[in-house]
């Protein structure tokens, strides 16, 4: 079931003919392109698809508990978004430099990396496990002070229930970004679906109660991820150990390397932060938004989570133009690269405007999935208007950022985001909000001038061409 051929860029097929031969047709090369475009993004679609249907269960499934329970459980996934941000970095690092050994044809080295991710990961997950459990409450409570105590309360439990499988859920994250690396994006798709199938099971029984087990609410709703998460773990460490083209066993040597761990750290470290501050913009965003009382937080949540199905084909195609940029720059193919990235952006970007036309025409049913509060359902809809403007720029942003992620060019992505994302759209939410008491249809005008300024400056910085000669 899981040892899958990868979708390899080896040396042999190159998309342009070797020095001396004829080169091929510039028609039939496009056509080849985008076949493995589709070819691994489709799966990686899927995968985004129902890794975004475990929040979205939770929300629908809590969201029937009343706004309350939905705050709660919105609150709390803003702590441990703080968590995903280190293991989403530790993930770049590997899945970067997985594609690079595995287009230069070094399986060797490309086995090594994968070992040192699960080595340094080991000791970061659990220290983000331990802190979460301790300090869930007094983090709730700095960050969201306006919010209601009870919502807090129940959002700091909904933390720690999570926090206690952390470590699984980075073997699940980090694992499935190697596979993406060396061009597997099937796999990662079927643990996804498994995680998907357990977390709906188990939402059911611990969110409403069954049989002898008591309705646990927003408690159950994080026993239920957590056990999901925990499978996902278990299982992708089975897939990587009975890998046949990353061939890593249990019995090998997992002593720290740390010249591996720095290359990791180099690459990681410039995508750690900039995924901190974007966590940290989207913290001071929340607060901001929080404070406008507890429908529109609940808007908020609700329209952020039919938004997020946009987000699906865009990390799709992100995860190919990663996987094909870094596999053509490790075998030399610069120009195959910067091709890669553009026909991926294309594609990618006509279908999330697809899907911005469905946001501007019909976003009520969308809306109605999560909520049936009248208030609630009336701002969604309005905020989805609005970012159903933004999708391709969305789309030109993520796809464009996961090429030069691929090329380890992570340094110039950390850039953008503190210039547009905490100088644009936490600024100006503030001022649109808060100063001009737009109320949340103002914070959701400043998200869409961040994206809008993002993709300008994405699209550059992809023009200039300089992260074809990044060192990794």
């Amino acid at each position: 079931m899981y040892n899958r051929k990868v979708v390899r860029l080896g040396r042999g097929e190159s998309f342009q003919a070797e020095k001396g031969e004829r080169s091929v047709g510039e028609g039939a090369a496009r056509e080849d392109l985008r076949a493995r475009i589709l070819r691994l993004a489709w799966p990686a679609i899927v995968e985004n698809l129902l890794h975004t249907m475990v929040g979205i269960v939770d929300t629908a499934m809590v969201g029937r508990l009343g706004a309350a329970a939905l705050a709660s459980v919105g609150l709390g996934n803003q702590i441990n978004q703080l968590g995903l941000t280190v293991f989403s970095a530790l993930a770049t690092g590997s899945t970067a430099l997985v594609a690079r050994h595995i287009g230069a044809e070094e399986p060797e080295r490309a086995r090594d990396v994968a070992r040192q991710s699960l080595i340094l990961g080991l000791f970061v997950s659990g220290t983000v496990m331990i802190v979460f459990l301790s300090l869930a409450r007094v983090l709730l409570g700095w960050l969201f002070r306006r919010s209601e105590a009870a919502v807090l309360d129940a959002a700091s439990g909904y933390v720690r229930i999570i926090a206690v499988a952390m470590i699984l859920n980075y073997f699940l994250i980090v694992i499935n970004a190697i596979l993406r690396g060396a061009g597997d994006t099937k796999t990662p798709m079927q643990i996804t679906a498994l995680v998907n199938v357990v977390n709906i099971i188990g939402n059911t029984i611990f969110i409403y109660g069954v049989g002898p087990v008591p309705a646990l609410g927003v408690a159950g709703a994080a026993l239920g991820t957590a056990v999901a998460q925990a499978v996902g773990g278990v299982l992708a460490l089975r897939v990587l150990f009975r890998s046949e083209l990353l061939k890593i066993r249990i019995t090998d040597s997992f002593r720290p390397d740390l010249t591996i761990i720095r290359r990791i750290a180099n690459i990681g470290v410039p995508a750690g932060v900039e995924q901190g501050m974007m966590r940290v913009g989207q913290l001071f965003y929340t607060m901001i938004i929080s404070s406008l009382g507890t429908v529109s937080y609940a808007a908020h949540q609700v329209a952020l989570n039919a938004e997020s199905l946009s987000f699906m084909p865009g990390a799709g195609f992100a995860t190919a133009s990663t996987t094909l940029v870094g596999q053509n720059l490790g075998a030399q193919r610069l120009d195959d690269a910067e091709r890669a990235g553009r026909i991926t952006r294309n594609v990618g970007a006509a279908v999330m405007s697809a899907m911005g036309l469905v946001f501007l025409l019909i976003p009520e049913p969308i809306v109605r999935i999560f909520s049936s509060d009248p208030e609630v359902v009336a701002l969604a809809v309005a905020c989805l208007r609005l970012v159903g403007i933004a999708q391709p720029s969305l789309a030109i942003w993520m796809i464009l950022a996961g090429g030069l992620r691929g090329a380890g060019d992570t340094k110039a992505i950390m850039k953008m985001v503190m210039v547009s994302f905490l100088g644009v759209r936490v600024s100006m939410a503030y001022l649109l909000a808060i100063r001009l008491e737009l109320g949340l249809i103002g914070a959701w005008i400043a998200m869409v001038l961040d994206l809008f300024l993002r993709s300008v400056l994405i699209q550059w910085r992809f023009n200039k061409g300089k992260w074809k000669f990044v060192k990794v």
